[in-house]
């Protein structure tokens, strides 16, 4: 009897650990659950409280600056700053109230003191700073305008009340873009998808609670509530579904010092994977992969997508068997980013290559091919454009990587058959990843016949005279006409020799028996204007033809059909890691979901090539579209509404939608800011530079 005690006494012992344990575990279970059903996105939100802190590495703060200011440019101090261009250079700051202010900058001159102005009123800035009486200080907008002075660099500036110097290391504060000085409140833009919500922790800098009002305005109408809110607990806020609206929340109980706002996100249900498609993660564990890029190839002259002319029988016949997106854009309008964004699932501020020439990869990137190698896989790829190429460190994980302009400046898509059978060869019946960047149907056409007069009758042979005409896509704006006509005829000739090398790259693959076991990608890297809004080329274009492109995937196993949901380059990386089981390291950073997830609705962002050093950006939240032009300036700003006007001829006026719209695009300008790697040089070689100049980049 003595033993049974023990032993039950033992069994009660157990029970009781175990109970423990799973109690204790209980928070972290809730915790893990949480994640997996919800998405935390950041979401910064606008500080307004007087007070405008701007620092010039950046373009986060670009709508701070107007007039003819120059772009960043980092020195040899690796330290950024912006010089003065000849005529009005403004710094525009909004003050709640008329009152005292101060400004300080940060100047590297040597030279005489500045007359600055303010609102009209001349000042002479002695040294760095500079008192402003309240008699000059507006409610709302106030414009500080600085004379054209040779040589002279800012670093940065600081505008703010004279009551903030008595806040102890306001210097220190008053450049943290979390911090709000009191009274103001916080803004934001938003029209939220099903589900969104405004989730938020404040550190209420020694006060334990306070209540908030919020204000949701809609145009005219405004709804007004309060909520109180404890030192660094999250709460949410709930949104109007389906509508543009500013949000502000201002703490109602403390009116002076400041609080700190600890977080902010936007908060959604993480995508579902569609019905159905239950078995896709992991599905192509050991399987191959291969992407077969066309570079600058048209999404609407795919003949699958209805284009009229024969431009893709190859593609079109891959496509039966396959997954067409039909509704895909690329995350730049220019090789050098988007292919950078296609290797890592990076928007192209994160990753940061952006300019051929002050940037390249990171080595510390994880790319796919790094991914793949450690699983096992051959990795190769072959280009025949440097922007992809090993001087931005594109070659980062790939056991095998060849740039064939190495001996042909130019290269033709005929010359990629040789190196990728060898490099299927060098496989060895391991799996593969191997991805091909065919220049085909960028310029310059350099295409055989019968491509060569295919479609037209004025060019039956290369030579100077088409040399001369093609170089019309250097240009940058056309109008359009017969000559536009006759460049479309030519772009897709070219285009229907990429298509013809896609075909015996798949006959390649069938051949050796590995075409089934393949997971087959066509895509391409940006599109290409032709006349449209009077562009032609891409590198600076922001309208549908520039940056809608293709993408068609053969899935083995599965039967292929058309989506016409919106997707993005990221998505792709996505996709593939999770098909592949391969661990995904960007998964807070990048703006990619797997294709096979469901989606309430998308924000897309795509970066232009840097002109005079400025970028541009386009903003989409369907149907509204907005491109803007740094420097940043409402004339240099354009909204769209696609649903009605599908070939963006018309622009339209609409505030709140244009404010929401550009409220998303400093946003992801401050998250790239805070997430991106250190800038690297590329390293340029002469084979480089040649195939460049001969591309129409240099």
């Amino acid at each position: 009897m003595k033993n049974l005690n023990v032993n039950k006494n033992q069994v009660w012992i157990r029970i009781f650990r175990r109970a423990s344990f799973l109690l204790f575990l209980i928070p972290f279970l809730l915790i893990s659950c949480t994640e997996k059903q919800e998405n935390l996105t950041p979401f910064f939100p606008d500080t307004i409280d007087g007070v405008t802190s701007v620092i010039f590495n950046n373009h986060s703060m670009e709508d701070h600056f107007s007039g003819n200011w120059g772009p960043p440019v980092i020195g040899v101090d690796k330290k950024f700053s912006r010089e003065l261009k000849e005529g009005e250079v403004r710094l525009l700051f909004n003050a709640l109230r008329p009152e005292r202010y101060i400004l300080n900058v940060n100047i590297l001159s040597s030279g005489d003191p500045l007359a600055v102005g303010l609102n009209g009123k001349e000042y002479i800035l002695t040294g760095n700073n500079k008192f402003f009486g309240k008699e000059n200080i507006n409610k709302g907008e106030n414009k500080i305008t600085f004379p054209f002075a040779p040589g002279i660099k800012f670093r940065n500036a600081d505008v703010f009340p004279s009551r903030i110097t008595r806040i102890k290391n306001f210097k220190d504060l008053i450049r943290d873009p979390d911090i709000l000085f009191l009274p103001g409140f916080i803004r934001y833009y938003i029209n939220p998808f099903e589900g969104e919500e405004l989730i938020l922790s404040l550190d209420l800098n020694g006060n334990k609670s306070t209540t908030l009002k919020i204000d949701i305005i809609t145009g005219e109408e405004r709804n007004t509530f309060s909520k109180r809110a404890d030192n660094l607990k999250r709460f949410r806020i709930s949104l109007k579904k389906g509508v543009f609206q500013e949000v502000r929340i201002t703490p109602s109980e403390i009116n002076t010092g400041y609080i700190k706002i600890d977080e902010s996100c936007l908060v959604s249900g993480k995508p579902e994977l569609k019905k159905g498609n239950d078995n896709i993660p992991g599905s192509m564990k050991g399987k191959n992969l291969l992407f077969v890029l066309l570079d600058a190839a048209r999404n609407d002259h795919m003949g699958y997508n209805g284009h009229l002319r024969e431009t893709t029988p190859n593609i079109d016949s891959f496509s039966k068997e396959s997954f067409i997106f039909t509704n895909c854009y690329s995350q730049a309008s220019f090789t050098l980013a988007s292919t950078g964004t296609l290797i890592t699932g990076l928007p192209p501020d994160f990753h940061g290559v952006i300019s051929k020439h002050y940037s390249s990869l990171n080595m510390k990137s994880i790319t796919l091919a790094k991914l793949f190698g450690i699983r096992g896989y051959f990795t190769g790829s072959i280009t025949g454009n440097p922007n992809y190429g090993k001087a931005f460190n594109y070659d980062i994980g790939f056991a095998d990587f060849i740039e064939l302009f190495e001996d042909h400046p130019v290269v033709d898509a005929g010359q990629f058959i040789a190196p990728f059978t060898k490099m299927i060869e060098k496989t060895k019946n391991i799996p593969f990843f191997i991805y091909l960047h065919i220049r085909e149907p960028h310029d310059p056409f350099i295409m055989p016949p019968p491509f060569l007069g295919k479609f037209q009758n004025k060019f039956k042979k290369n030579g100077k005279e088409l040399k001369k005409f093609g170089k019309a896509f250097g240009q940058s704006y056309i109008d359009e006409g017969p000559e536009t006509e006759l460049l479309k005829k030519i772009y897709d000739e070219n285009l229907a020799y990429g298509d013809m090398i896609f075909g015996k790259i798949v006959s390649i693959l069938k051949k050796k028996g590995l075409f089934e076991d393949t997971l087959v990608v066509f895509l391409s890297d940006h599109g290409e204007a032709i006349g449209e809004n009077g562009n032609i080329g891409h590198g600076h274009v922001l309208y549908q033809p520039g940056i809608r492109i293709p993408i068609v995937m053969k899935i083995p196993g599965m039967k292929g059909i058309k989506n016409d949901q919106q997707v993005i380059t990221s998505d792709l990386v996505r996709t593939i890691t999770e098909m592949f089981d391969l661990p995904f390291p960007y998964e807070k950073s990048s703006s990619g979901v797997n294709l096979f997830r469901n989606l309430p609705g998308r924000r897309l962002f795509a970066r232009s090539i840097n002109v005079f050093n400025y970028p541009g950006y386009m903003v989409q939240q369907y149907p509204y579209k907005l491109i803007t032009h740094f420097p940043f300036s409402e004339k240099r700003t354009f909204l769209f509404d696609l649903e009605k006007d599908p070939g963006e001829q018309n622009t339209i006026n609409d505030p709140i939608v244009q404010d929401t719209l550009l409220f998303y695009l400093f946003n992801h300008l401050k998250r790239a800011e805070n997430e991106k790697f250190d800038i690297l040089k590329p390293n340029l070689r002469k084979s480089d530079i040649d195939s460049l100049k001969s591309l129409g980049y240099l």
